[in-house]
């Protein structure tokens, strides 16, 4: 298995399905309930007794510190406001969203659970986020824009300091987070809810990031000034960095049932259940001829007679065409190899020695059939990718059964 990360993820391949997932466009709601289902469409679903596991193993882990559940980037595929209303029936203490009109998308389904809002926001989502008791992630003079909005509404606006002690992306320096914390303190209709801090997720480093986080906060301690909660792990440091849980913990790929690391996969020392299978169904049987092809530019070439199936599932749907050739499916209960190229709707696969596939025959691309699973992260090295990606991928347009 290849090494990832899930510090690349983010790397999006410009896949409009990866787009829309992290624009945090609900998919479950955008499929209209009255329209039959394509017999042979491809689907998703998501085991929500398999996220009660995983987060209830979280809470073991962390002697049941309260849970800032992430689920960004349309809860990292599985359907935003459904995994939100599931996680809030859960207690979760919040729920942290990558962009203001994932917040907003919650409030609007009656998710009433605190949320995080990471990413950046304008003056006119300002005044919506204390309208509609959201909380903002601040490290510019940005949070002046929720103090006008605070005072004009005669509210609140609950927010958490973002410190940078290394990772280097967003964030107030921590040499200049003390000056900024005063700041912040002193600004009329603003309430300090929370401080934190990303890890890098490097062993060592990670302890000169926490040293550096929490000297601040001893700073601001001795100022008399009240931080909130003090969060810091990801599901990394769950799984690996204890000193790291603090006041609360931030868990995202972990709810999901997927390790950050190939390490943590293979170390797994925590029990995971995945969440979500990719389903689809054969569309077609054929059998090639010796000099038969598929697909363009001839990729597969049959030297001799060589049933094939055709499945109804692409890269469009956000399977990984960088998967092609090296692929399995799960069909009968057995693993079938893929062939020639992944394209925008179908992919082919070789049932040399099969007697009974047909049409209609249910395909799991990653899952459990019977006594046989096929790991997404088994997908992602085939891919050359991370298991972040390969759950984002998934087009928010693909109906999400939810178990």
């Amino acid at each position: 298995m290849s090494n990832f990360n899930r510090r690349n993820f983010f790397q999006l391949s410009g896949a409009a399905a990866a787009g829309l997932a992290v624009s945090g466009y609900e998919a479950v709601a955008s499929i209209p309930t009255n329209q039959p289902k394509n017999p042979t469409d491809p689907w998703l679903e998501i085991d929500l007794k398999n996220m009660g596991w995983n987060l209830n193993q979280i809470r073991k882990k962390v002697n049941n510190r309260p849970v800032m559940a992430v689920i960004k980037a349309n809860a990292y595929g599985h359907g935003l406001v459904k995994v939100g209303k599931y996680l809030e029936s859960q207690s979760v203490a919040f729920l942290a969203v990558g962009k203001f009109q994932e917040a907003l998308s919650l409030r609007e389904n009656e998710v009433k659970t605190p949320i995080l809002n990471f990413g950046s926001f304008s003056n006119h989502e300002a005044e919506e986020m204390v309208r509609n008791n959201i909380s903002q992630s601040i490290y510019t003079d940005d949070f002046k824009l929720l103090s006008a909005a605070a005072r004009k509404q005669n509210k609140t606006a609950k927010v958490h300091i973002k410190m940078d002690t290394g990772l280097g992306r967003i964030g107030v320096p921590y040499y200049k987070a003390l000056h900024f914390i005063e700041k912040v303190a002193v600004s009329d209709g603003i309430k300090i809810e929370g401080i934190f801090t990303p890890l890098t997720e490097d062993e060592e480093f990670d302890k000169a990031q926490l040293q550096r986080f929490l000297e601040v906060c001893e700073s601001a301690k001795k100022k008399g000034i009240p931080l909130g909660l003090r969060h810091m792990a990801s599901s990394a440091g769950v799984i690996s960095s204890p000193e790291t849980y603090l006041d609360m913990v931030r868990p995202g790929i972990a709810i999901y049932g997927q390790y950050p690391s190939t390490r943590e996969y293979k170390a797994r020392n925590i029990d995971l259940r995945p969440v979500m299978t990719l389903k689809t169904r054969v569309m077609y049987v054929k059998t090639l001829r010796p000099g038969d092809s598929v697909s363009y530019h001839k990729a597969f070439l049959a030297i001799e007679d060589t049933p094939v199936a055709t499945l109804s599932i692409g890269y469009s749907d956000g399977y990984p065409n960088q998967a092609a050739g090296k692929a399995e499916v799960l069909l009968h209960g057995k693993r079938w190899p893929s062939v020639a190229l992944v394209t925008s709707n179908h992919m082919t696969i070789n049932i040399s020695g099969s007697k009974d596939i047909k049409i209609g025959d249910e395909v799991v691309l990653f899952g459990k059939q019977g006594d046989n699973k096929i790991a997404a992260e088994e997908l992602a090295a085939w891919a050359g990718t991370s298991v972040y990606k390969i759950l984002i991928w998934m087009n928010p347009l693909l109906p999400r059964e939810f178990l």
